[in-house]
Protein backbone atom coordinates (compact mmCIF):
# COMPACT_ATOMS: atom_id res chain seq x y z
CA UNK A 1 0.00 0.00 0.00
CA UNK A 2 2.81 2.06 0.99
CA UNK A 3 5.11 1.07 -2.20
CA UNK A 4 6.65 4.68 -4.04
CA UNK A 5 6.70 2.64 -7.58
CA UNK A 6 4.18 1.32 -9.24
CA UNK A 7 -0.01 2.15 -9.72
CA UNK A 8 -0.33 2.76 -5.56
CA UNK A 9 -1.76 5.85 -4.08
CA UNK A 10 1.79 6.75 -2.71
CA UNK A 11 3.53 6.77 -6.56
CA UNK A 12 0.76 9.23 -7.67
CA UNK A 13 0.99 11.36 -4.88
CA UNK A 14 5.02 11.79 -5.45
CA UNK A 15 4.43 13.31 -8.70
CA UNK A 16 2.01 15.69 -7.58
CA UNK A 17 4.92 16.58 -4.64
CA UNK A 18 7.27 16.99 -7.32
CA UNK A 19 5.35 19.40 -9.17
CA UNK A 20 4.24 21.41 -5.99
CA UNK A 21 8.61 21.27 -5.85
CA UNK A 22 9.02 23.27 -9.03
CA UNK A 23 6.38 26.27 -8.05
CA UNK A 24 8.48 26.43 -4.79
CA UNK A 25 11.61 26.54 -6.29
CA UNK A 26 10.21 29.49 -8.60
CA UNK A 27 8.10 31.03 -5.34
CA UNK A 28 4.65 31.58 -4.67
CA UNK A 29 4.50 35.37 -6.57
CA UNK A 30 6.77 34.05 -9.39
CA UNK A 31 4.39 31.15 -9.92
CA UNK A 32 1.24 33.59 -9.59
CA UNK A 33 2.84 35.78 -12.35
CA UNK A 34 2.94 32.66 -15.04
CA UNK A 35 -0.25 32.03 -14.65
CA UNK A 36 -1.83 35.29 -15.05
CA UNK A 37 0.46 35.78 -18.01
CA UNK A 38 -0.91 32.34 -19.09
CA UNK A 39 -4.69 33.82 -18.64
CA UNK A 40 -3.99 36.96 -20.32
CA UNK A 41 -2.08 35.25 -23.16
CA UNK A 42 -3.71 32.12 -23.47
CA UNK A 43 -1.62 29.64 -25.37
CA UNK A 44 1.60 27.96 -24.54
CA UNK A 45 4.18 26.53 -26.98
CA UNK A 46 4.96 23.00 -26.82
CA UNK A 47 8.23 21.49 -28.38
CA UNK A 48 9.76 18.81 -26.92
CA UNK A 49 8.12 15.10 -27.45
CA UNK A 50 7.61 14.71 -24.17
CA UNK A 51 5.72 17.91 -23.35
CA UNK A 52 3.39 17.39 -26.17
CA UNK A 53 3.23 13.25 -24.72
CA UNK A 54 1.38 14.63 -21.48
CA UNK A 55 -0.63 17.64 -23.41
CA UNK A 56 -2.23 15.10 -25.04
CA UNK A 57 -2.78 13.04 -22.09
CA UNK A 58 -3.99 15.67 -20.06
CA UNK A 59 -6.85 16.69 -22.71
CA UNK A 60 -8.29 12.92 -22.47
CA UNK A 61 -9.40 13.88 -18.87
CA UNK A 62 -12.85 14.83 -19.86
CA UNK A 63 -13.30 11.77 -21.53
CA UNK A 64 -11.94 9.96 -18.49
CA UNK A 65 -14.55 11.34 -16.38
CA UNK A 66 -17.36 10.79 -18.99
CA UNK A 67 -16.83 7.38 -19.02
CA UNK A 68 -16.18 6.81 -15.19
CA UNK A 69 -19.53 8.78 -15.13
CA UNK A 70 -21.68 6.49 -17.13
CA UNK A 71 -19.63 3.24 -15.53
CA UNK A 72 -19.03 4.17 -12.43
CA UNK A 73 -15.61 2.05 -12.72
CA UNK A 74 -13.21 4.39 -10.67
CA UNK A 75 -10.58 2.08 -11.90
CA UNK A 76 -10.51 3.96 -14.70
CA UNK A 77 -9.60 6.94 -13.15
CA UNK A 78 -6.65 5.09 -10.73
CA UNK A 79 -5.12 4.11 -14.60
CA UNK A 80 -5.31 7.25 -16.31
CA UNK A 81 -3.96 8.68 -12.75
CA UNK A 82 -1.04 6.43 -13.27
CA UNK A 83 -0.24 6.99 -16.62
CA UNK A 84 -0.16 10.35 -15.55
CA UNK A 85 2.32 10.20 -12.97
CA UNK A 86 4.41 8.33 -15.35
CA UNK A 87 4.35 10.61 -18.69
CA UNK A 88 4.73 13.49 -15.81
CA UNK A 89 8.07 11.50 -14.92
CA UNK A 90 9.20 10.81 -18.32
CA UNK A 91 8.78 14.58 -19.18
CA UNK A 92 10.26 15.91 -15.89
CA UNK A 93 13.25 13.79 -16.54
CA UNK A 94 13.63 15.22 -20.19
CA UNK A 95 12.60 18.76 -19.68
CA UNK A 96 13.76 21.48 -17.92
CA UNK A 97 11.41 23.82 -16.00
CA UNK A 98 13.65 25.84 -14.20
CA UNK A 99 17.28 26.03 -14.98
CA UNK A 100 19.63 26.58 -12.06
CA UNK A 101 23.51 27.45 -11.69
CA UNK A 102 25.05 25.12 -10.58
CA UNK A 103 27.34 26.65 -8.25
CA UNK A 104 25.54 29.33 -6.66
CA UNK A 105 22.17 27.34 -7.35
CA UNK A 106 20.30 30.86 -8.41
CA UNK A 107 17.82 30.49 -10.88
CA UNK A 108 18.87 31.59 -14.35
CA UNK A 109 15.76 30.41 -16.64
CA UNK A 110 12.32 29.62 -16.04
CA UNK A 111 10.54 27.86 -18.80
CA UNK A 112 7.12 29.62 -18.05
CA UNK A 113 5.34 27.04 -20.85
CA UNK A 114 6.62 23.98 -19.30
CA UNK A 115 5.75 25.70 -15.39
CA UNK A 116 2.11 26.25 -16.90
CA UNK A 117 1.84 22.37 -17.93
CA UNK A 118 2.92 21.19 -14.64
CA UNK A 119 0.46 23.61 -13.06
CA UNK A 120 -2.33 21.73 -15.36
CA UNK A 121 -0.55 18.26 -14.55
CA UNK A 122 -0.80 19.20 -10.80
CA UNK A 123 -4.78 20.59 -11.37
CA UNK A 124 -5.77 17.38 -13.11
CA UNK A 125 -4.12 15.34 -10.86
CA UNK A 126 -5.97 17.25 -7.77
CA UNK A 127 -9.07 16.78 -9.26
CA UNK A 128 -8.36 12.88 -9.54
CA UNK A 129 -7.66 12.94 -6.28
CA UNK A 130 -10.89 14.62 -4.80
CA UNK A 131 -12.81 12.35 -7.08
CA UNK A 132 -11.17 9.27 -5.50
CA UNK A 133 -11.92 10.84 -1.89
CA UNK A 134 -7.97 11.07 -1.10
CA UNK A 135 -6.17 14.56 0.11
CA UNK A 136 -3.30 15.43 -1.66
CA UNK A 137 0.09 16.76 -0.11
CA UNK A 138 2.09 18.95 -1.15
CA UNK A 139 5.48 17.62 0.48
CA UNK A 140 7.18 14.19 1.09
Amino acid sequence: MLEDKGNTAVYMMYAYTRIKSIGRTIGNTKLAETIEEFKNIGNISLDHEKELKLAKLLLRFSDIISKISDDLFLHTLSEFMYEVATVFTEFYDACYCVEKDRTTKDIIKINKDRVILCEVTAMTLAKCFDILGLEPVERM
